[in-house]
């Protein structure tokens, strides 16, 4: 199969969500989210007994590994360009991954609308867009609100892990996951290591380590449910 094959199922004037062959097309610049039916989608998610989202999935590589490695978990890849979740969807058909859910619309507002409470046992964020011009800054996907929908779909004691080159970045996101309370470090001060072997590859893990970059890896678990810490 190649990511060409995949084709775009809708025109922008006629956009609406969509699940089509593991493909959930969330569309952009939409106000109906709500409305449309999940059921399919539930009944889906709901035939695992662990999920796995990883957000910023790019080409899918380091996803698709993943889903190799652990076939009883469903792995769901996060990615709002299109050319990128072709590749991904080429690699979930020619490696015969039933265990893989593409998503292929904006972080927040697939995890907003399309993913229930005390949901998911992992999140994954690998390399996400750092927009390092101060006015751009707002665009990052670690803010606050997305931090709070990140915990509303996770389970007590889930794990969210977070990957950057960026130096300042990595500091805001550390800041972002703890100052509401909500997420507790598992790595001590300065919350980051530079050191992971059995992490997995990803494109820009290689890219990056080839220019003499130095990779931050952070792990923090949700420590609050319903007001309360564990």
């Amino acid at each position: 199969m190649r990511p060409y094959n995949l084709k775009f199922p809708f025109r922008w004037e006629s956009r609406e969500p969509l699940l089509l062959d593991r493909v959930l097309y969330v569309p952009q610049c939409y106000d109906r989210h709500g409305l449309w039916p999940k059921e399919e989608l539930k009944e889906f998610l709901s035939s695992f007994k662990s999920i796995a989202v990883e957000y910023c999935s790019g080409n899918g590589l380091w996803v698709a590994e993943k889903a190799q490695e652990c076939p009883s978990k469903l792995w769901i890849a996060v990615e709002k360009r299109f050319d990128r979740v072709q590749r991904i969807w080429a690699k979930k058909h020619n490696l015969s991954l039933q265990n893989l859910l593409v998503v292929c619309g904006e972080a927040e507002a697939f995890t907003k609308y399309y993913l229930e409470p005390d949901l998911v046992d992992q999140i994954f964020i690998n390399f996400p867009d750092p927009w390092p011009k101060a006015r751009h800054a707002k665009k990052r996907i670690v803010q606050d609100s997305f931090v709070r929908e990140m915990a509303r779909i996770s389970k007590l004691g889930a794990e969210t892990v977070l990957v950057t080159d960026d130096e300042p970045y990595s500091s805001q996101m550390s800041f972002e996951m703890m100052k509401g309370g909500l997420w507790s470090s598992l790595i001590p001060e300065p919350f980051y290591k530079t050191d992971w072997p059995e992490y997995g590859t990803s494109f820009f893990e290689s890219l990056w380590k080839t220019q003499g970059k130095e990779i931050r890896y952070m792990k923090f678990k949700k420590i609050q449910e319903n007001g309360m810490k564990s």
